[in-house]
């Protein structure tokens, strides 16, 4: 981390400190966002948060994760006395009550549409990974992961032990979203776009910059999601900030009051982003929130004559 890097400020025009000053609840995406490999700022970005807490203003994660590869994260903010909201799991597949560990929202992917999305990697040879979430009684939900072929020790990235099954068409589950692994970028962007044109209006398809393709049903989307949030806590969507880094960020992005795309964003992102901070990752985040702070409490000033 550079020694100026706490002297970096963003110039605000008058019409974005506006939209600042409006802003009730922070969502943020996880990886490549808040946490990167190389500049682990996480707990810089914890200390902003704390900050906000005095201002009136919630946090909440938006993530691609399941509920169980959230949890670290989840954890950490509770741990600096957070109340969170719901937090979006799934890319908004999944919205899960932070308090209680309900289910506030789940939609599932159409059983026809998912049938013929595992018959068309058995032909392209694709690894294909099914994540199902339940939720029984007041219990926590519970997630498996399923895949075809012999088991390996490993887990998946989530931490999830994978379940594998001679034929995943066999198996009934509630499957909220599928993922694709496919390493070669080539062959991974044009299977996406046929994917997308034969199955639109009936899956979403995107990606967060891995070498998986993430599927999920069209209004699993983090926009989605940021409307039940908004709803929940009783605000406009115009009054949430939303940070992200990659594609499955930009809906999510695009319609909020304030959308941010940090610095290791794909350019489309950066273009469709109010707030384009100089840094990536978790310092970007940082940049975004100092930004924030700066503007609620000069509106405060303000307001106070």
């Amino acid at each position: 981390m550079p020694d100026d890097w706490k002297s970096i400020v963003i110039t605000l025009d008058e019409q974005l400190a506006s939209k600042l000053a409006r802003v009730r609840l922070v969502l943020m995406d996880i990886d490549g966002t808040l946490i990167d490999a190389d500049h682990p700022t996480f707990e810089n970005v914890v200390d902003q948060l704390r900050k906000l807490k005095p201002l009136g203003i919630g946090f909440s994660i938006a993530t691609g994760r399941t509920i169980r590869g959230a949890s670290f994260v989840r954890q950490r903010l509770t741990d600096i006395g957070a109340v969170l909201p719901p937090m979006i799991t799934y890319n908004g597949a999944v919205v899960l009550s932070a308090d209680d560990s309900r289910i506030v929202t789940r939609h599932l992917i159409d059983r026809a549409a998912f049938e013929a999305v595992v018959l068309r990697c058995r032909e392209l040879r694709v690894e294909v990974l099914a994540y199902a979430c339940q939720q029984y009684f007041d219990f926590f939900p519970q997630e498996t992961v399923y895949s075809e072929g012999s088991a390996r020790p490993e887990p998946e990235f989530n931490g999830m032990q994978i379940r594998f099954v001679k034929d995943i068409l066999s198996v009934r589950d509630d499957f909220v979203a599928v993922l694709l692994d496919v390493a070669n970028p080539q062959v991974r962007a044009a299977l996406m776009a046929d994917l997308s044109t034969e199955f639109h209006g009936r899956l979403r398809v995107t990606s967060s910059g891995s070498r998986y393709i993430e599927i999920c049903h069209p209004r699993g989307t983090k926009r989605d999601a940021m409307g039940v949030l908004a709803r929940i806590r009783n605000i406009e969507i115009s009054q949430i900030m939303a940070i992200g880094d990659n594609y499955n960020d930009q809906e999510m992005i695009s319609a909020a009051g304030v959308g941010v795309a940090v610095a290791n964003a794909p350019a489309e992102l950066r273009q469709a982003a109010l707030l384009r901070p100089s840094l990536p990752s978790g310092r970007g985040v940082v940049e975004a929130l100092r930004a924030l702070r700066r503007a609620v409490r000069s509106q405060s000033r303000v307001e106070r004559g």
